[in-house]
């Protein structure tokens, strides 16, 4: 089948003609990208003016920290997101790119710090344990400063925000003890505040201990008050017997600082922020504080030492009045002659004075008392410890003295100890031993012995007695015969011629070879000649050990 070949009809040329016109201007649908665009740019403003800053922040390690996850908060309030985590370019750390919220552009400052919150156990306590649900997470404490985005994480977190009222001070000690970041800070007993670091002076002599005592109680830090140190338990032992101090139970696990204010000073301004104060070792250290004059001493020791420290109490009849400031030991290597100096320093303000008298110059005053028998002498301070101590006291005996003024301190005379004296004495009896002529004074006392016995026992002894027993009996029978002759007187008599018998008796059974006299004087005197023996064994033992009477015989060997 073909199809006819198109042919016009006479109604096609009546249908409309298109007319085709150019049109002048832009194009109505050019509006729709321009609009676009102008919301793009819009959207885009409105961004960039709500998006916060973005920071970096250096750490020495990336533990805890996830990017994507990790979260930057202020107060518990999220104000930005870890983006990027990336080792620096000396890989020495990491560096953690956040993305803030325009919020925390004002935290954007050089005292801003940060750091990262994880569980930690330190002196303060236990904190960071939320984080073992929810993950670590970085913290913020606004500071003050110029503007930047560059920051360097902190290592540990800091003890005190910067938004807790309260002052700063700073402390000085010569040594650290127990004190460490976060120790407590107690007022009469109640916690004011902590320790927030420490640092070794830049001459290594000593250490600067930042604190910070929270408002209200930093107002009763005054220029006169005093800081000393309760780390651990404070023990003494003295006449009252032992004395314990314990500040609390953290002070003793953790150590701690304690201060008071004078009543004197209660009326003073407050102490201005980073005024530095003294720590003291202790709180007795703190009441010696207020003895400020000091004068100096020397005084030579020839004994031992032993148990004499730097520190040790300088004592006037038991009552302190200073302390020994150095020990040390002199040798002359040309005549190898040893000596001890003792250098001490002594307080004339512990030392109260009579009515009415004014106080002289210390050195005035020490050499009248070194001329009345002023001397130094070491005596025990405590038997448990062996600590010694120099005492002072008046001893009219001693020879003369002065107060030597011609060395490096005035010169104090001093006296042995009393175990030295013992040992002296000793010596001098032994000396007097070792001199002694013990053999001869033996023979002498043997031939003494000798002559006494011989005197009891000799013939005319024996015959003085006879006569007096043969002129008894005779006046006897005169008594008799005149007894019958003078009655009465021959009576009397009698009777004094039986007394002058039974005395003459009594002398006979006393001093005869058979009497108990004649007996014990024999006993006595062999009794005496081995007494006399025994002496020069004993002489003979001393001369060979003069030690003995010191040390006592020495057993058999075993």
């Amino acid at each position: 089948m073909t199809t006819p070949p198109f042919t016009r009809s006479a109604d096609a040329d009546e249908l409309p003609q298109v007319t085709i016109r150019k049109r002048r201007g832009p194009s109505v649908v050019w509006l729709v990208p321009l609009i676009a665009g102008a919301i793009a740019i819009w959207l885009g403003v409105v961004t960039l003016r709500e998006e916060g800053p973005t920071v970096t922040i250096k750490f020495d390690t990336a533990e805890g920290l996830e990017a994507g996850k990790t979260k930057v908060k202020y107060k518990d309030v999220e104000i930005g997101t870890v983006e990027e985590i990336r080792l620096n370019d000396d890989f020495q750390g990491v560096v953690a790119v956040a993305k803030m919220t325009k919020q925390a552009d004002a935290f954007m400052t050089a005292g801003t710090r940060f750091w990262v919150v994880r569980p930690r156990v330190g002196l303060s306590g236990v904190t960071g344990l939320g984080t073992l649900f929810s993950g670590a997470y970085i913290g913020l404490d606004p500071g003050k400063g110029s503007h930047t985005t560059t920051f360097t994480g902190l290592k540990e977190p800091p003890p005190i925000a910067s938004d807790v009222p309260g002052r700063k001070f700073v402390l000085q000690a010569e040594t650290l003890g127990s004190i460490g970041q976060g120790a407590p800070i107690y007022y009469n007993g109640l916690r004011v505040g902590q320790v927030l670091s420490y640092e070794l002076n830049p001459n290594h002599q000593g250490f600067t201990i930042p604190i910070f005592v929270n408002a209200p109680y930093d107002t009763m830090v005054r220029s006169g008050s005093r800081f000393w140190n309760v780390s651990g338990v404070d023990m003494s032992i003295s006449a009252e017997g032992v004395q314990v101090s314990l500040e609390s139970l953290p002070a003793l696990l953790t150590g701690g600082v304690a201060f008071d204010t004078p009543g004197i000073e209660a009326t003073a301004e407050p102490a201005a922020a980073e005024t530095s104060f003294a720590l003291f070792p202790s709180k007795r250290a703190v009441e010696e504080s207020v003895y400020t004059r000091k004068v100096p001493y020397i005084a030579y020791f020839e004994g031992s030492v032993g148990g004499l420290r730097p520190g040790a109490p300088v004592e006037f009849r038991g009552i302190k009045i200073g302390r020994v400031t150095d020990v040390r030991l002199m040798l002359d290597p040309k005549t190898f002659t040893v000596r001890i100096p003792v250098t001490f320093e002594i307080e004339p303000d512990r030392v109260q004075l009579t009515a009415g008298e004014k106080r002289a110059a210390p050195y005035v005053a020490m050499a009248a008392l070194v001329r009345h028998g002023l001397r130094a002498k070491l005596q025990s301070g405590n038997l448990l410890t062996g600590e010694l101590v120099v005492a002072l006291d008046l001893h009219p005996e001693a020879p003369p003295a002065e107060l030597r003024m011609g060395g490096t301190y005035p010169e104090i005379p001093t006296m042995p100890t009393d175990i030295e004296q013992i040992t002296q004495s000793v010596n001098q009896v032994l000396d007097k031993f070792a001199n002694a002529h013990i053999p001869e004074l033996v023979d002498e006392l043997r031939a003494v012995v000798n002559g006494l016995n011989g005197l009891v026992s000799s013939p005319d002894t024996t015959g003085t007695l006879v006569a007096l027993r043969q002129s008894a009996e005779s006046l006897q029978q005169v008594v008799n015969t005149a007894n019958t002759q003078f009655g009465p007187l021959a009576e009397s008599l009698r009777r004094t011629a039986d007394t002058a018998n039974t005395t003459l008796s009594s002398v006979d059974e006393a001093i005869g070879r058979d009497s108990r006299l004649h007996y014990d004087l024999a006993a006595a005197l062999k009794e005496l000649a081995t007494a006399s023996r025994s002496i020069r064994v004993f002489a003979d033992y001393l001369e060979r050990h003069p030690e003995a009477l010191i040390r006592g015989k020495a057993g058999p060997a075993q």
